[in-house]
């Protein structure tokens, strides 16, 4: 093909030199052209579908990224629903495992920081509470009436409940000594009548103890 080429391009050269009408020169001129562009756009041609199609599959591949190897801190389970969410979020942005395992120990330092900051402030609150109904209760009630209250206290829970009641300062509050006080007064003011004992035996009688009771 390119010997023909060759060959017609001598041709049209040497009739132009010849004086020869130029008309069909011309017209030769522009078939040469188009007979030499042809092969490279045949090519482009037939190279444009196959560079498309691998292209197009280029850009439609997702390049999966393996999460297995991620860890969490020692109390964290990786079954945890909001873990799932996030593994779901790096794998939207294909972000790369080492760099979510960056964020998940940012993540947890993060969270357990926060924590300890609202335990302490929570600590420092409920401290002040319990303060508060200390001064509040001694000046309410009379040294007197606080011990009755605790005396009143031990006869009414046992001593696990009073050690919890402690722990918590509940036993400062006011109402809870209010309320024992109270129950100490009801204690020291009852009176304590006895059963009369059944002759000769020495057995409770029922019906003095449940005079009343319908089963006498």
């Amino acid at each position: 093909m390119g010997d023909v080429l060759d060959t017609t391009m001598t041709q049209v050269q040497g009739a132009t030199e010849q004086g020869v009408s130029t008309e069909w020169l011309d017209a030769a001129r522009v078939e040469v052209g188009r007979t030499q562009a042809a092969p490279a756009s045949e090519a482009t041609a037939d190279a444009k579908p196959g560079a498309e199609a691998n292209g197009g599959a280029d850009a439609g591949a997702e390049v999966s990224v393996d999460y297995s190897g991620l860890t969490l801190p020692e109390g964290y389970r990786t079954d945890d629903p909001v873990f799932a969410e996030a593994v779901k979020l790096f794998d939207s942005e294909k972000i790369a495992p080492e760099t979510a395992q960056k964020l998940i120990d940012y993540t947890v330092n993060r969270d357990k920081e926060i924590a300890r900051a609202v335990n302490e402030h929570s600590v420092a609150s409920w401290s002040k509470q319990t303060a508060d109904w200390r001064a509040t209760s001694e000046k309410e009630f009379s040294p007197e009436a606080l011990g009755n209250a605790r005396t009143a206290l031990a006869q009414v829970f046992d001593r696990q409940t009073i050690n919890y009641l402690e722990s918590l300062g509940f036993t400062n509050h006011p109402g809870l000594i209010r309320g024992m006080v109270k129950v100490a007064n009801t204690i020291k003011d009852d009176a304590f009548v006895a059963g009369n004992a059944g002759r000769g035996s020495g057995a409770l009688d029922p019906k003095s103890l449940y005079p009343n009771s319908q089963h006498n």
